[in-house]
């Protein structure tokens, strides 16, 4: 019985090898290139399939920061520099779009506009869902740290234009700044301290000619104590809210001419009798007066409002203020007023 048994076996395995070399031999071609076609066309039915995805992970991804406007508006300003914040991130990519997915398709951001007090807040990363490309599945951090301020406004601070280093003699400038105030906005624990604005101009910066000049310069920020306050985490604007990085500096320049005042008072009248004067001295000696050269051309002198001093009567030395008369209305002189002292003495005295 066992030998009949095996003599089917075998039979049954001569008719398979019969019937595969029956298959190769005959039309083998044709029936390789059917298997190639069905392999092809289950492989692109596998790749249409939106149901099967695949991981792909991308490092060092550019996290976006949103919602800052939104914080500020609730009265808060992030201390924290989210500059160059990164993640690293999977997404279950669809099988047909894998190749074409890149990280910036996918928007991996921090929301500020959640938040609601100050001080150490932790915030979540957002995994970013596309229905091309996929969703995010996982995200490395998931959340960060970040320090919270209070957020404020401080409008009218002043705004000035300093000169370091020496101008050349024979000239007078005056500065003016527009604007004359900015207006502030930032973490209130920088903010408060701001005392004023101020731009420093090199003396060599200007050129040295009689007129009126406008030019840019850059500004700092500064406490009381004058010490430099920075200003990268504070918006600055002008009074028509146009943020500002620089200050337009007007410099007038007027050349400058020196005027004695030896000789530009007369004594008048006699003293009390038994006195006399002993000596007559005038301060300042020199007085200096800025225009334009077509009114400092034509001055030989100072003009005073008046050029006599009457002692009479007098028995004891006194002082008197003549007040110096502007040659015009843009004149610039050095003091308003000379100062006339008359010593008087008993006559007897030598």
């Amino acid at each position: 019985m066992s030998e009949v048994k095996k003599k089917n076996n075998r039979n049954t395995w001569a008719l398979l090898r019969e019937g595969l070399k029956h298959l190769v031999l005959h039309n083998g071609w044709l029936k390789l290139i059917a298997i190639l076609i069905s392999v092809v066309l289950w492989a692109g039915l596998i790749s249409q399939d939106e149901t099967i995805t695949r991981d792909k992970s991308f490092q060092n991804v550019r996290v976006s920061v949103i919602g800052t406007e939104v914080m500020k508006n609730n009265g808060f300003i992030l201390a924290t520099n989210l500059d160059g914040l990164t993640a690293d991130f999977t997404a279950a990519v669809p099988q047909k779009q894998y190749e074409a997915a890149t990280a910036s398709v996918y928007n991996v951001r921090v929301d500020l506009s959640r938040i609601n007090q100050s001080g150490p807040q932790e915030i979540q990363l957002d995994k970013s869902f596309s229905n091309v490309y996929g969703k995010v599945t996982s995200i490395t951090p998931s959340s960060i740290t970040v320090d919270v301020e209070d957020y404020t406004i401080r409008p009218r601070i002043p705004v000035s234009a300093k000169l370091y280093g020496h101008e050349p003699d024979g000239f007078r400038y005056e500065l003016a700044c527009t604007p004359t105030t900015f207006t502030i906005r930032g973490p209130a624990s920088v903010v408060n301290d701001v005392a004023y604005a101020r731009a420093y101009i090199a003396a060599d910066d200007i050129e040295w000619s009689e007129g009126d000049n406008y030019t840019a310069f850059p500004f700092k920020l500064y406490n009381i104590a004058g010490v430099e306050i920075d200003s990268s985490r504070m918006s600055i604007t002008s009074d028509n809210n146009i943020e500002a990085d620089s200050v337009i500096v007007s410099y007038k320049i007027r050349p400058v001419k020196d005027f004695s005042t030896k000789d530009l008072v007369t004594i008048k009248g006699k003293t009390q009798n038994g006195y006399k004067v002993s000596d007559v001295k005038i301060y300042p000696e020199t007085i200096k007066v800025s225009d334009i050269s077509e009114i400092l051309d034509q001055m030989d002198t100072l003009y005073l409002e008046k050029n006599t001093v009457s002692v009479t009567g007098a028995k004891e030395s006194f002082s008197e203020k003549i007040e110096i008369v502007k040659p015009s209305d843009d004149s610039y002189i050095s003091n308003n007023t000379i100062t006339v002292s008359v010593e008087i003495v008993p006559a007897d005295e030598p």
